[in-house]
């Protein structure tokens, strides 16, 4: 999990740090990593904004479309984010300090900041949830799963039926004469 300490950048305007990315796979909540997750971030104090710009290649695995078997999809992702810098009353100070606060236009996510600490596995998951296609193919000739049964059609002929076709609605009948009367 990368930390970013940002309290000297929070209170400096005009300051930026870049981080280099190194994190070994993981899975995070509804992401699952299966490459090192690679790349750099920049991190600007631009006075009234604090600016997260960067990016990252990795390796997801996600489910085929057609037949839910695992696909492992590379991944090219950009983070651009910003969030509000506003100075606030410090308990046990005389002044005020900068810190950073939610706005109307931008929400922060939850467990991106505990104070000035950023966890950027929180930016990483939310790019690469953007990034991801919507779906993929296992193989471009996926045969999906038959509607009957549920079984893989890629590995080899569906027994459903003593044709070989398809009948999604057989079992109907059958459960229909298997209903309780009341």
């Amino acid at each position: 999990m990368l930390r970013l300490d940002l309290s000297e950048i929070v209170r400096t305007i005009g300051m930026q740090q870049v981080y280099e990315i190194s994190d070994p796979p993981y899975a995070e909540d509804d992401v699952e990593f299966v490459s090192p997750v690679v790349g750099r971030i920049a991190v600007t104090n631009s006075g009234k904004l604090l600016l997260a710009r960067g990016h990252f290649d990795t390796t997801i695995e996600m489910e085929c479309a057609r037949c839910l078997a695992d696909v492992r999809q590379p991944l090219h992702a950009e983070i651009e984010e910003q969030y509000s810098l506003s100075e606030v009353n410090a308990p046990g100070f005389n002044d005020h300090v900068p810190a950073i606060v939610p706005d109307e236009e931008n929400e922060i996510p939850e467990g991106l900041f505990e104070g000035t600490l950023m966890n950027v596995n929180v930016l990483i998951r939310q790019a690469a949830i953007l990034s991801a296609p919507l779906s993929v193919l296992c193989r471009e000739d996926c045969a999906g799963l038959c509607p009957s049964c549920g079984n893989n059609k890629n590995s080899g002929t569906c027994s459903c039926a003593p044709d070989g076709t398809n009948r999604p609605f057989a079992a109907l009948p059958e459960l229909f004469r298997q209903e309780p009367t009341d």
